[in-house]
Parts: C-alpha cells; sequence; structure tokens
C-alpha cells in the first residue's frame, strides 16, 4: 500500500497561490468548487463524499425542541424582562457545564443576539469532532472506513488548544510512517476573516505556512520514496463591503424581527413560522432587502440540500457577496473583512485541489471527491453511494 501525504487549508483560495512558492509548484491544480454553506457544511461532505442532501448537515443549529439542550429556558417565554446579554452569557455557560461533553468543532455556541425564548427551539448539529468514530449517524467518515479495515492514519493540526499550525505541525515527527498522514492547517480563514486573504498580515502568514508544508513536504520525501500527495481547500473567500442589519429593516416596516422565529447567521436569515400570516408578512419585508433572496426548491435541488423537513428552515433568505448581516447569532460582526458561505457559482467561493500527479480533465473538482480519491490511493474500494469521483487520472479501481 503506498502511503498517502494529505494537506488541508481552511479557506485558501486559488488567487493567493502567488503568495506560496512551493504550494503553486504543484504540477496539476483543479479549483475546489465549494459547497452552499460553512465549515459544518463541507467537512461531512469532503469526509463522507456524499453531499447535504445526504449527510443532512447544513448549519450549526437545527429545529430541534425535543432534543434541544436548552428546555431550561422555556420559562423566559414569561421572564422576558430578564434576557439581556449578561444573562444570555451566563446561562449558556450553565447549559455547557451540565450538558454531556460536546466534542465537535463548534461546541454548544452561544446564541448572541436571539432572545431566550427561542433557545428551546434549537439544537446543535454536530456532538463530536470530524474524525470521531460516528460522527455521521448515515453514512461512515474516511475516518470510520479505515477504522473498520484496521488501516492507521495520523491526524496533525485538528487539536484545539494545542496551538497553531506552527505549534502542532511544526514540532511533529514522521516518527512512524502510515498509510495516511493528514495536516490540517486551520488558521489562513481565521486571518481571512479579520484582515481579508489579501490583506499583508494574511500574505505574511500564507507564506510562513507554504514554507512550513514545504519542509514537512522535504521531510517525508526522506523517509518514504514513493507517495501520492495532494492539497485541498473547502472553499475561498470575499472580502466584505457592505452590512445589512435587518433588525432595521424589519422595524422599518413596523415589526420586532424577534416576533418571528428566527436565526440570523453570517449571511442566511431563516424562519420558521406558527401560521400563515406569518409567512407573508416575513416574506414581504425581505422582499424589500435588494442584497439578497428566498432560496427557492430550484437553489435546493442546484445545490444537493433537499431536506427531508423543515430543520433548517421554513424560509431561508440568502444575502450575496458582498455583504453579511451586521448583527447575528454570532455577534455583531464588526470584525469580519472576509467572508464565505456564498453562491459555489461565485469564483472567488472556489478552493482548491493540488497534486503532484495527473488529474482527470476538468476545470474544478469537488469536495465529495475527496473521499473517494483517498480511497483509491489506499487501493480501497470506492462505495457505490459515495457522490464523488476519484481524481487521479489513473485510477487503481
Amino acid at each position: 500500500m503506498k502511503p498517502i501525504l494529505i494537506f488541508f487549508f481552511d479557506a485558501l483560495k486559488p488567487e493567493s497561490l502567488q503568495y506560496m512558492p512551493f504550494l503553486s509548484s504543484f504540477a496539476y491544480q483543479r479549483r475546489m468548487r465549494a459547497e452552499l454553506g460553512h465549515s459544518v457544511t463541507c467537512h461531512p461532505s469532503m469526509y463522507s463524499g456524499v453531499h447535504p442532501n445526504q449527510h443532512l448537515q447544513w448549519f450549526v443549529w437545527r429545529y430541534d425542541p425535543v432534543y434541544t439542550p436548552f428546555k431550561w429556558a422555556r420559562v423566559f417565554q414569561y421572564l422576558g424582562f430578564m434576557d439581556n446579554l449578561p444573562a444570555r452569557y451566563f446561562l449558556h455557560k450553565c447549559t455547557r457545564m451540565f450538558r454531556e461533553e460536546n466534542t465537535s468543532w463548534f461546541g454548544v455556541p452561544l446564541l448572541v443576539n436571539l432572545p431566550l425564548k427561542y433557545w428551546p427551539y434549537f439544537n446543535v448539529v454536530e456532538d463530536r469532532a470530524w474524525d470521531e468514530p460516528g460522527y455521521l449517524t448515515e453514512y461512515p467518515t474516511i475516518f470510520d472506513i479505515l477504522r473498520q479495515q484496521n488501516i492507521d492514519f495520523e491526524i496533525v493540526g485538528m487539536v484545539k488548544g494545542a496551538g497553531d499550525e506552527f505549534v502542532q505541525i511544526g514540532q511533529h515527527e514522521f516518527k512512524e510512517i502510515r498509510p495516511w498522514t493528514y495536516f490540517f492547517l486551520g488558521s489562513v480563514d481565521a486571518y481571512s476573516h479579520r484582515y481579508g486573504q489579501d490583506a499583508p498580515e494574511t500574505v505574511e502568514r500564507l507564506r510562513k505556512l507554504d514554507r512550513l508544508v514545504e519542509v514537512k513536504y522535504e521531510t517525508y520525501c526522506l523517509r518514504v520514496p514513493d507517495f501520492d500527495v495532494f492539497v485541498f481547500s473547502d472553499h475561498g473567500h470575499i472580502r466584505v463591503e457592505k452590512r445589512v442589519d435587518i433588525h432595521t429593516i424589519f422595524r422599518c416596516h413596523g415589526h420586532n424581527l424577534h416576533k418571528f422565529i428566527n436565526l440570523v447567521e453570517s449571511n442566511y436569515a431563516r424562519f420558521w413560522f406558527r401560521n400563515d400570516d406569518e409567512r407573508a408578512t416575513v416574506e414581504r419585508i425581505l422582499s424589500t432587502i435588494k442584497e439578497g433572496f428566498v432560496l427557492t426548491d430550484e437553489h435546493f435541488r442546484r445545490y444537493h440540500l433537499e431536506m427531508p423537513d423543515n430543520r433548517y428552515g421554513d424560509l431561508i433568505f440568502y444575502l450575496d457577496a458582498p455583504a453579511i448581516f451586521s448583527k447575528t447569532i454570532w455577534g455583531f460582526s464588526r470584525k469580519q473583512r472576509s467572508m464565505h458561505g456564498y453562491l459555489p457559482d461565485h469564483p472567488d467561493s472556489d478552493g482548491l485541489f493540488l497534486s503532484q500527479q495527473p488529474l482527470i480533465e476538468g476545470t474544478h473538482a469537488e469536495l465529495v471527491d475527496v473521499l473517494p480519491t483517498l480511497l483509491d490511493s489506499l487501493g480501497l474500494p470506492v462505495p457505490d453511494y459515495v457522490d464523488g469521483r476519484v481524481l487521479w487520472q489513473r485510477a487503481r479501481r
């Protein structure tokens, strides 16, 4: 079994290769078409080989009043006068203390700008880390498959709180060569959000990360004479040029946004309706926001987002690039200089796929191609249900 070495960069766009001489030297390069969504959408797609309409993960939060961790908050339907930001911080901390451990990347986030009376409607989608057994309920991930096959692998850089890439990856030594070694580099996304991916601070980071990967690659070459390698990212980044205050827009039309069950994220506003009048009112107000539109069944089909129920919303309003909402469940967006999660049709939404061996024809790879390409490198069969394809020009199967 030929070993395979993989480097993953969170949010690295193809245009940024101009700052990374080692990565740009890879002989075969493709743009990576992103999923419509954020990390909770992209990672299950690339680790399972199926689109969101199969793995069913689209947002961090879903409508789930039965298994919500916030059942205690139902009392705030009657105690709204006690609902303020300090109280939300305190009660969120208490919830995390008494809830069973959640090891996912986001954990149980604080719903910053959402009234406590609505918290009991929602539950987090992920309850464990991407590489943990049983991360997805319907499909095995690449990590599950390799464990089932008793194939050893190593993940470096995915441990929260253990330092950045220069600590976790920089200090890593190849003491034992495993069939798959996976380096996870996550800071490009954070730098891009804070500064923009073309900002001097981020460019300097890109140059250092490029050198870090080069050193690891050269060290690996000294140990392993023949191996496969590829580098990929999940999406790109688009600089923010406008902020939309959806709360003010609703007030201008004579309504408080929080009259309705909603979740406002960076560029999505999702609503659940208790009657037809609520839907009509929300649709009328949203129609005045020219920077976006309501997602339709055609969007869901095109981007593989058909869901079996309304877990992610009865209505989902999408805010297009280069705008974001200014007041969301995550905070106030003041430090967001760049964003992702926009339509995959935007060229700046693209990630990348780099290889040292020939790839099949085409302009783009897809995130669902990662799993079958890795399995093929390891000489393992690709399951029939997989949506992706093997990207090597000369696949082994």
